[in-house]
């Protein structure tokens, strides 16, 4: 009976403890993960770049460069009133950005209406805010 129990138990318990040591303890602090959809102003910041459009381009192209060349790009909302031009992107500077956001061309539509086919680019500035500005000693 033995020869017949121990060798199904064997692949069991060896499962069971390789479960255990896989798995992270609950105390540990986990790494908060990046929005792949918005952009902070400490990660602007850090690129070192002049205007919002530049330090886009390289935390994010895609915010900038539709994937379909025959779609058209974003529209450009600051503080939630939209912009007549996506060029007055290249005129925002950094220290003025909280964050960026992507919506994307379904969720925009359904949002702000037709015509968000590109989605939507939402940059939300300090502009009415109490406190320090991002970065700020």
């Amino acid at each position: 009976m033995r020869a017949l129990i121990l060798p199904r138990i064997i692949p069991c318990l060896s499962l069971l403890l390789l479960g255990c040591v896989a798995s992270t303890p609950w105390d540990r602090p986990r790494p908060t993960p990046h929005s792949s959809n918005k952009v902070v102003c400490e990660e602007l910041l850090a690129t070192r770049e002049a205007t919002l459009y530049e330090a886009i381009e390289v935390i994010r192209p895609p915010f900038v460069h539709p994937r379909n060349a025959s779609r058209n790009g974003p529209l450009l909302y600051v503080d939630n009133v939209p912009m007549a031009e996506f060029d007055a992107i290249y005129s925002i500077a950094l220290s003025d950005v909280v964050e960026v956001a992507f919506m994307s061309g379904p969720d925009a539509t359904t949002r702000y209406g037709t015509g968000h086919v590109g989605g939507a680019l939402l940059v939300t500035t300090f502009r009415g805010r109490s406190g320090d500005r991002c970065g700020a000693d």
